[in-house]
């Protein structure tokens, strides 16, 4: 017999979808629930469709969901899942499901939105906050964060892990009264950890319980143990280096181990850690005379008195420091006592001082005084006076070495010193000035650090009695001189964060070389254009005979072979340790490209940029597909001193289509192209030589046709068409008249790695304008070759067969029937067209010659050295010459318009809207309006995109690409001032934090200083401390107010704080209504900060245009739900 079940299940069945009766329902219903609890999904959802749409209730519509869910329709589910919270706002479940599914999908902000609206429910069930939490991205602001912690407490309050996180939120706000009450739950539920503990006891002393704040400071240091125990609650705080706190817990709450040396010692640390010098002086020299055998204490006392310029002081005090050691041989200390003594003029007490901490110099040839005049010993030397093989700078180097040792020796002997063992130094003096000059000509190649070549070289300076020479050279000798507390590595522990430290430390430390060129072309790929043509001119003449020229280069197998062998020439990697050296501190730079984003140039460097070529295509704000890829290329032409342009298209292209116009201040020259020297002066022998080297015999009448097209994609993302070069090369190669070679453009060299060519490829060592010379038709398409072989009065073919899709894509400056040339568009006519050009079609007119190559005569290389390098502006009618610093116009340097510089970051909101009507109001008869961006941060916001897409055409846009370089002690005061900007108030700290700051602004614009300098958002210490810092370089500055900042601060961004600090820096604090401005001066009062008058208001504007233009469109149409 059937069981019940059974029966129910059969019935179920047969009146499913037939009755409506409410028992039919209740019955079906039943059925459903047990199929679904049996697994069969599929029959419980027939089942549960069949229920009436109006006798289905929230239980039935969720199952429904669930079944949809497991059986992986998510989208269903989903649906389903939002007409059930539609319909029932307390079905916490029905959010939660939506929710996970959506969270599932990877979209965990609306995920979020529903987790919030299952809170919302009025159901309890910590699943919900639980996964809100998860939903929240790391860059969630705390005070966010805090709330959802709190929504989910009533569910967590014996969740100890709920409790902390709840905690470290509110501890990062400042909410102190809440974080006691959340830390008195917490220790009910766990046992605190010291750390907690130290809190508690932190709260109760900034509420001035000082015998709760005893209680729970001395639980803190017994659960730690260790140094707490010793020092006490302060240990806590210089573990976090807040070194104020650490202080003021010092004197209140004392260590019970600690003696009373040891505590004033403490004392003068933390002081020394908050910059305050000279109150650490008067610590460290008490806790010195407490305890005289402490030489830590007269090393401490000894550095500080080094910072506040008290040299005598801290040489003493180094000097009783090092008595107090048993072996002081290698001491760091020594090393600080040279410096000291050689900044008193005291410089054999210091050499002495130095070589105690560096060791003697290397045996054999270190020290010429004891070297016998051995005809093995003269050989050695004469041999390491060869020329350099490899031409690396340490090469070049130790060849210089042994030339001044070989020099100083024959002097000694010449006068009877060398041959006596016994006899002692006595350097003619020619021969001692001799010396000099060449160790000082060779010492900007040594490497700060260099401890091998530098030790030898103080030593050859000592033994020609050059004692002061010697001393500047063992200072170096260290790569982080001042290092006292702070660990280099810590701060170098990527490659770049270590080129960084390395690079700044260079500039600061290091002079610059007035006699150190540093060459770069195409990013180190090779070596030419037009720096290898002004190279070439420069290298062998008598007036540039005292030149070091160093060339930036990634393989020594793309090196010209002219190059090679020279003694004044030598060959870097990029981005190597004696790059980066040299970068800083070559008198001369020279590039025709870019310098990495780091670079920053000194006020002393002159910056030669000469670009490479004239443009066909769009460059700077006219070039499409990446935003703003050109970032780096406009500052790098911002930052030049020199800016070289072959016509005056070029001329405007790099400065008003990369928005420089009313911010450049270096001079631009057009007088020809370097490059082209060489093709316009080669000689008929040379030019059948290289047409040799391409395949063309002598008796060969073919025609030499080079098919040299440019790249394409993106700035970072590069394209090639494999296929379509494949067919273009064998359309070309087709005709028996010609023979066919193919220049691989250099940012499509690897992309081609591989590839069976049909034709020659032109061999990297030939340089394209020596290729030039040689051929007789040149097929290109939007390349900038073209306008080189203009001068040649030679057939050019072009070849455009993607114009619309690459006019779109990148976009052309000229049409096709502005460029001299034979036009062709398809691959069909290729070798019709070249046999045009062989009867002499496609040949510039003099028009065309006069508008793209006024000035090619051969001789633009001579032009542009004595320019660059002579400061010679007499170069006769073939040079335009213009100074931007001046105003042509008035001729006095004066400006007609006032130059404003704004940040803003554009995130779309009322302040984003302000902002616009702002700058659209601005008249740019009146101001030059420039905007600075971080194109990196648009690129990964498409919301600010929108809002940038929307700035008015007269606002500028200067790029901010990557961050300056820093010292380490810059990067600590940075990094200690974000942690806690209440604490720093010397002069010293400020020094150094304003140092980077000031650096990042020449990185930036150089030595360009705008009239104003405006922070528009207000929230963010980084940028506050940018425009800060072109204020004390004459701007003048302000920072926008758009909020209650007191409020703002208290219950969201508790980092507002470093901005509060950092107003006392800026002109003027502009709160955008008057009753606003009231409010903030009496609220930021109340935290401590006085604005006084340089408290301002100023109305936010509205766009009335777009307000207009809105009302007068048509209201948007109501989404379909």
């Amino acid at each position: 017999m059937a069981s019940k079940d059974a029966v129910l299940r059969k019935m179920g069945r047969a009146v499913s979808g037939r009755l409506r009766l409410p028992a039919v329902t209740r019955l079906v219903r039943y059925v459903a629930a047990k199929e679904y609890e049996d697994g069969n999904l599929a029959e419980a959802k027939r089942l549960y469709e069949k229920i009436p749409e109006s006798a289905r209730d929230t239980a039935i519509r969720l199952r429904l969901g669930v079944i949809s869910e497991r059986q992986e329709q998510l989208e269903a589910a989903l649906r389903t899942y939002t007409e059930v919270a539609d319909r029932d706002p307390a079905c916490g479940e029905a959010f939660y499901r939506a929710g996970c599914l959506l969270k599932r999908q990877d979209d965990p902000e609306a995920a979020s939105v529903f987790f919030s609206r299952a809170i919302s429910s009025g159901v309890r069930d910590r699943r919900y906050s639980d996964k809100l939490l998860t939903c929240l991205p790391e860059s969630t602001p705390q005070w966010q964060r805090l709330e959802v912690l709190l929504s989910g407490l009533p569910e967590h309050e014996t969740d100890a892990a709920w409790l902390r996180k709840i905690l470290q939120a509110q501890l990062h706000l400042g909410l102190n009264g809440p974080a006691r009450c959340t830390l008195e739950s917490l220790a009910y539920v766990d046992r605190l950890s010291a750390q907690e503990l130290f809190e508690q006891g932190l709260i109760a002393h900034r509420d001035g319980d000082r015998a709760s704040a005893t209680v729970s400071f001395a639980a803190a240091c017994e659960a730690a143990g260790g140094k707490a125990c010793r020092k006490g609650p302060a240990q806590f705080a210089c573990s976090r280096g807040d070194w104020k706190l650490a202080l003021e817990l010092l004197e209140l709450y004392p260590g019970e181990g600690m003696s009373r040396a040891d505590l004033v010692y403490e004392l003068g640390l933390c002081l020394d850690r908050l910059c305050e010098y000279e109150r650490a002086q008067g610590q460290y020299a008490l806790a010195a005379s407490l305890d005289p055998g402490s030489g830590n204490s007269l090393y401490k006392l000894g550095l500080v008195s080094e910072r506040v310029g008290d040299l005598v002081t801290a040489e003493r005090s180094y000097l009783e420091a090092l008595r107090t050691l048993k072996k002081p041989a290698r001491s760091w200390w020594s090393y600080r006592r040279g410096v000291c003594l050689a900044r008193l003029g005291r410089h054999d007490e210091a050499l002495e001082s130095f070589w105690s901490y560096l060791g003697p110099a290397p045996r054999g040839l270190a020290s010429v005084s004891k070297q016998r005049a051995s005809t093995g010993f003269l050989a050695l030397v004469r041999a390491k006076s060869s020329p350099p093989p490899r031409q690396r700078p340490e090469d070049l180097v130790e060849s210089t070495i042994s030339d001044i040792m070989l020099g100083l020796h024959e002097a000694l002997r010449s006068h009877g010193g060398a041959d006596d063992p016994d006899a002692g130094m006595d350097v003619p003096p020619a021969a001692a000035r001799t010396a000099a000059r060449s160790i000082r000509h060779i010492l900007p190649l040594v490497l700060k650090g260099d401890r091998s070549n530098r030790l030898v070289l103080a030593q050859l300076a000592q033994d020609a009695g050059q004692v002061e020479l010697a001393c500047e050279i063992l200072e170096q000798a260290e790569e982080f001189g001042c290092k006292d507390g702070l660990d280099p590595r810590a701060y170098g522990r990527t490659a770049g964060a270590a080129r960084n430290i390395r690079y700044a430390e260079a500039l600061e430390v290091l002079p610059v070389s007035p006699h150190l060129v540093l060459w770069e072309s195409n990013h180190g790929a090779s070596i030419g254009c037009h720096p290898l043509a002004v190279f070439r001119w420069m290298v062998d003449r008598p007036e540039y005979s005292h030149l070091i020229h160093v060339w930036a280069v990634n393989d020594l197998g793309a090196v010209p072979a002219d190059l090679l062998g020279r003694r004044n020439v030598v060959f870097v990697p990029l981005h190597s340790t004696e790059y980066m050296q040299y970068l800083a501190t070559a008198g001369y730079l020279v590039n025709n490209v870019s310098f990495a984003p780091y670079f920053v140039r000194r006020r002393e460097q002159r910056y030669l940029n000469t670009w490479h070529g004239t443009p066909f295509k769009t460059l700077g704000r006219s070039m499409r597909g990446g935003l703003l890829d050109y970032e780096n290329l406009q500052r790098n032409f911002q930052l030049s001193t020199t800016l070289m342009a072959p016509n005056e298209l070029t001329r405007w292209a790099l400065i008003e289509d990369h928005d420089l116009l009313d911010v450049y201040r270096g001079r631009t020259i057009v007088a020809g192209s370097p490059r082209l020297d060489t093709s316009l002066t080669m000689s008929g022998q040379d030019r059948k030589a290289l047409r040799g080297r391409l395949g063309m015999a002598e008796d060969d009448e073919r025609r030499l046709v080079l098919f040299a097209p440019t790249w394409r994609g993106g700035v970072s993302k590069r394209e090639l068409d494999r296929e379509a070069l494949l067919a273009d090369l064998t359309a070309m190669a087709s005709r028996d008249d010609v023979l066919v070679v193919y220049r691989v453009h250099r940012l499509s060299e690897k992309l081609l790695a591989g590839v069976d060519l049909p034709v020659s490829v032109v061999p990297k060592d030939i340089d394209t304008n020596e290729l030039l010379a040689a051929v007789d038709v040149l097929v290109t398409d939007y390349s900038s070759i073209l306008f080189d072989f203009l001068p040649q009065k030679r057939p050019i073919v072009l070849y455009m067969h993607d114009i619309e899709d690459y006019r779109a894509e990148r976009g052309l400056y000229l049409d096709p029937e502005e460029v001299p040339g034979l036009a062709c568009y398809d691959r069909g006519e290729l070798a019709s067209a070249i046999g045009r050009a062989l009867v002499g079609e496609g040949i510039a007119d003099e028009e065309a010659l006069a508008r793209y190559c006024p000035y090619e005569d051969g001789r633009a290389s001579a032009r542009l050295a004595r320019f660059f390098f002579d400061d010679d502006n007499d170069l006769g009618p073939r040079a335009i010459i213009r100074d931007h610093a001046l105003d042509p116009a008035l001729g006095d340097g004066a400006r007609k318009r006032r130059t404003l510089l704004f940040h803003a970051s554009m995130i779309p909101n009322g302040i984003a809207s302000a902002f616009l009507a702002l700058l659209e109001a601005l008249d740019p008869s009146l101001y030059s309006v420039n905007l600075i961006v971080e194109p990196s941060v648009l690129r990964g916001n498409e919301n600010r995109q929108e809002i940038f897409r929307r700035l008015p055409r007269h606002v500028h846009v200067i790029c901010k690409p990557g961050a300056a370089p820093w010292r380490i002690h810059e990067r600590s005061c940075v990094n200690d001032f974000a942690r806690h900007p209440d604490a720093y108030t010397s002069q010293s700290f400020w020094d150094a934090y304003w140092a980077y700051y000031e650096r990042e602004t020449r990185r930036i614009l150089g030595d360009f200083v705008p009239d104003a300098a405006i922070e528009y958002d207000g929230y963010a210490e980084t940028w506050v401390s940018l425009i800060a810092a072109w204020g004390r370089r004459g701007s003048r500055t302000s920072c926008y107010q758009h909020n209650q900042m007191d409020n703002e601060y208290r219950d969201k961004y508790p980092n507002l704080r470093r901005v509060f600090v950092l107003y006392s820096d800026v002109d003027a604090v502009v709160a955008v209504s008057p009753g606003l401005a009231r409010h903030n001066r009496t609220g930021l009062a109340g935290l401590g900060i006085g604005l006084s008058q340089r408290q301002l208001s100023a109305r936010n504007l509205l766009d009335i245009e777009r307000v207009r233009l809105g009302a007068q469109a048509p209201a948007p149409m109501p989404s379909p739900r």
